[in-house]
């Protein structure tokens, strides 16, 4: 009866904590303002870009930052993902999906859980290299 709660308990705080969101700014050094939203453990933010742009920003930032080793590409019609991985082997994976021809999605998740300062910190790289 009890394990039964538990479980039930579990499954809810699990659910609100995959589900919650919560928007958070990004100040790239141009002085431009943009906000990001934090959905299901990943930032999301929409970049006024074509893809191919957004995906040379995205290799620029992670060759910019120390603490990033990029590991590949997976490459489609409208999509793209980036993965590569933080110091202390942390998984790191980027989606840009196609939004227009000059409009970019970019899903930034790091880590199993997501890391809002660290997605920040990569997401602004991404717009002062654009």
């Amino acid at each position: 009866m009890i394990t039964s709660h538990l479980k039930s308990i579990f499954t809810l705080v699990a659910a609100s904590f995959l589900l919650s969101s919560c928007t958070v700014g990004l100040t790239p050094t141009d002085g431009s303002k943009a906000v990001a939203e934090y959905q299901a453990n990943t930032l999301v933010t929409y970049i006024n870009a074509s893809m191919d742009s957004t995906f040379g920003a995205t290799i620029n930032s992670l060759d910019e930052l120390d603490d990033y080793f990029r590991t590949g590409e997976i490459i489609k019609e409208n999509s793209t993902t980036v993965i590569a991985r933080k110091m202390g082997d942390t998984k790191v994976h980027i989606k840009l999906i196609k939004v227009s021809a000059e409009e970019t999605e970019v899903r930034v998740r790091i880590g199993l859980l997501g890391n809002i300062p660290e997605s920040q910190i990569l997401l602004t790289n991404i717009l002062n290299n654009l």
